[in-house]
C-alpha cells in the first residue's frame, strides 16, 4: 500500500481528508460543509457500531445497510436520499485520489418518493405579512426589513446576515450579493423594501450598533448589537408570521414565494435562476411546477366550466 493510501485507509482520515477537499478545493460554504458533515457523522457512527473502521473493508451491501438504518430511525426520504448522495460524493472522491482500490457507492441510489412541495404564501398572504411585521418599539423597524427584504429580493438566510450596508445600492435598487461558493451576484430589490432598509438604517440600527459598540458594516444587527446571525432571523420570521394559517414560517418560504410569484407573473425561468443565484437551472424549475399548481387552482376556483 502507498503511504498515502496507508495514511487515509481508515475511515476517519478519509472523511476528514473529503471534507477538506470540499472547503479547499471546492470552496463550498460553511452551510454546506456542515449539512455534508453531519450526514457523514451518522455514517461513521454507524460504521462505529459495526466495529468497521477501514475504508477497504466497505461495501455496497453496508452502504445499503446504512441507508436502511437511517429510514428505520425515523429520517425523512429526503434526509435519507441527501445522505445517499453524500455517500456517492465521498467514495467519488476517495477512488479518484487512489485512497481506495474501487467504488463501491457506484450503483448506490435512493430515490425520492412523493416530494414534499415547498411551503411559499400566497400574494394576499405575503402583503398581510409585509404590510403587519414589526412591532412599535425596537427592533420593529430591523424586524420589518427583515421580511421585506427576504420576500422582495428571494436572497438565502446567510446572504442576508452577510450584507452590508455598501453592498446596497439605493439609487438603482441593486444589492450585491455573496452567494455559495463565494459567487458574486446582483439582485434587484423594489421600492418597499428599500424604504423598510432605510426606516431602519436611520433610525434604530445605530441605537443598535451604539449598544453592542459595534463598528462594522454588517447590515442586520442584533439586539445585543452584534450581526445577527441565522437563527436569529428565522426566529424573527416564524414570529412575525405566527398569525397566518398554519402558524409561522421559514425565511426559506419567503425565498420561495418570491421565486413563485414572479414566475406566476410572466418572469422567465432563466432570470429568476440568477435572481435566486443557483448554479443549475434544474434547481429552479420547482418553481414552475408550484406555479401550475395555482393556475390550476385558480382555474378550478373561477371557471363556470371547471
Amino acid at each position: 500500500m502507498s503511504e498515502k493510501r496507508e495514511a487515509h485507509s481508515n475511515v476517519g482520515k478519509g472523511v476528514g481528508r473529503f471534507l477538506s477537499y470540499l472547503r479547499d478545493v471546492k470552496n463550498l460554504s460553511g452551510n454546506t460543509l456542515s449539512s455534508y458533515g453531519g450526514d457523514l457523522e451518522h455514517f461513521t457512527e454507524f460504521l462505529s457500531r459495526m466495529e468497521v473502521d477501514c475504508l477497504a473493508d466497505i461495501d455496497h451491501r453496508m452502504l445499503r445497510s446504512f441507508l436502511a438504518n437511517q429510514q428505520a430511525r425515523g429520517y425523512s426520504r429526503s434526509t435519507v436520499a441527501r445522505r445517499c448522495a453524500c455517500l456517492r460524493s465521498l467514495f467519488h472522491f476517495l477512488a479518484d485520489a487512489d485512497i481506495i482500490d474501487s467504488n463501491p457507492a457506484t450503483t448506490l441510489s435512493f430515490p425520492v418518493k412523493g416530494r414534499d412541495v415547498p411551503r411559499f404564501l400566497t400574494e394576499a398572504e405575503a402583503e398581510v405579512l409585509a404590510g403587519e411585521s414589526g412591532g412599535a418599539g425596537p427592533p420593529g423597524l430591523r424586524d420589518h426589513a427583515i421580511i421585506e427584504m427576504l420576500y422582495a429580493t428571494g436572497i438565502r438566510v446567510s446572504e442576508l446576515c452577510a450584507l452590508l450596508v455598501a453592498d446596497v445600492d439605493f439609487n438603482n435598487g441593486v444589492l450585491k450579493v455573496v452567494g455559495k461558493g463565494d459567487r458574486e451576484r446582483m439582485v434587484l430589490v423594489g421600492e418597499p423594501a428599500l424604504e423598510a432598509l432605510r426606516e431602519y438604517l436611520d433610525q434604530e440600527r445605530p441605537a443598535l450598533a451604539r449598544a453592542g459598540g459595534y463598528e462594522g458594516n454588517v447590515v442586520f444587527l442584533g439586539v445585543r448589537g452584534s450581526p445577527i446571525d441565522p437563527r436569529q432571523v428565522r426566529r424573527v420570521v416564524r414570529a412575525e408570521s405566527s398569525a397566518l394559517d398554519g402558524g409561522g414560517i421559514s425565511p426559506h418560504a419567503l425565498r420561495h414565494s418570491f421565486a413563485t410569484h414572479l414566475l406566476a407573473h410572466g418572469a422567465d425561468l432563466r432570470s429568476v435562476q440568477e435572481l435566486l443565484g443557483h448554479k443549475n437551472i434544474t434547481t429552479t424549475r420547482i418553481y414552475t411546477h408550484l406555479t401550475r399548481s395555482e393556475v390550476r387552482k385558480a382555474y378550478d376556483r373561477s371557471h363556470p366550466h371547471a
